[in-house]
């Protein structure tokens, strides 16, 4: 279960997310709203990657007095992600296997389920943002982590890529009984996913 209590977000004046109480099940949460309505700061916050007042809460673990149990439960993809130009794909997926201690196995399945086996040695500076949102998604998937946050996972995929994330959200979904919060614009196939619930992040809200 995902806690909220007194979740505050502000940017110098202006308070972005107001969150009093909110608790979430395990299960697939799609956040929707209009740019600007603070859907990747929320996501961001839950990752453990930006303050904020109030606390957090996952499966009894509090971000905010078990920070490092908490972060390494949960697992993040950017909408837009940015990696050093000179390390490998390779280095990557290398450094996130070690400290997540996932098997070599469950790596070489998310390479071939995102298709970067082909230019995987080459350094990511060289790479299309396509194949490096394709390397952000696959390094969310590495280890068991309880929760999985995707800003935008569906941008600049190509079609084929689309339906193996979606058969990939499912199968660990149910597998392992992680749970996803996915920002979207595209349009979610809620007949491919089990959406537990649509969350409208709006005007310093969510329902």
């Amino acid at each position: 279960m995902l806690k909220f209590i007194e979740v505050q977000k502000s940017y110098g004046r202006r308070q972005v997310l107001s969150i009093p109480s909110l608790q979430l099940n395990k299960g697939i949460y799609w956040l929707q709203g209009p740019n600007g309505s603070g859907k990747s700061t929320l996501l961001r916050m839950v990752a453990g990657l930006l303050p904020f007042k109030g606390e957090i809460d996952l499966d009894g673990l509090s971000l905010r007095r078990n920070p490092v149990a908490y972060r390494r439960s949960v697992s993040w993809s950017d909408a837009e992600p940015l990696y050093p130009a000179y390390l490998t794909g390779q280095d990557l997926i290398s450094f996130y296997r070690d400290i997540r201690k996932a098997s070599q196995a469950q790596v070489d399945e998310l390479m071939t389920v995102f298709g970067v086996r082909s230019y995987c040695a080459a350094p990511i500076g060289t790479w299309s943002s396509g194949m490096i949102k394709k390397l952000s998604l696959l390094l969310a998937f590495i280890g068991r982590p309880s929760l999985i946050t995707l800003d935008e996972p569906l941008v600049t995929l190509d079609n084929d890529a689309i339906p193996a994330f979606y058969t990939l959200v499912r199968a660990v979904r149910q597998q392992y009984d992680t749970s996803f919060l996915i920002s979207s614009h595209h349009d979610l196939e809620t007949n491919s996913l089990p959406i537990e619930k649509k969350l409208a992040v709006s005007g310093q809200t969510i329902v």
